[in-house]
């Protein structure tokens, strides 16, 4: 999605959201992964990974419990707000 994002609002803050975070504490979660030589994905990877493809910041969230969610549409309507005014014609605001 950064590609077509970055075509069609050049310029725009990019945001990139951990889902299902509640997953990451879940017993049956961590056991199915663990057979698979796998383990829950940290925060710190999300931080990482974020800064590695130039988001403006990294957030986590899960829809289940509701944790984050408000955090982050509120986080994502105040970082637009941050941006220099552009052309109204050119501005947009892609929520992925």
């Amino acid at each position: 999605w950064i590609s077509e994002a970055a075509h069609f609002c050049p310029g725009i803050p990019i945001i990139l959201v951990g889902l299902k975070k509640d997953l990451r504490d879940d017993p049956v979660t961590i056991e199915e992964l663990r057979k698979n030589g796998l383990k829950p994905t940290p925060k710190s990877f999300g931080d990482a990974l974020a800064h590695k493809i130039g988001a403006y910041r990294y957030l986590e969230c899960s829809s289940l419990t509701g944790e984050g969610v408000k955090d982050v549409f509120e986080t994502g309507s105040a970082d637009s707000l941050l941006e220099p005014k552009k052309d109204k014609a050119k501005r947009c605001c892609a929520i992925l």
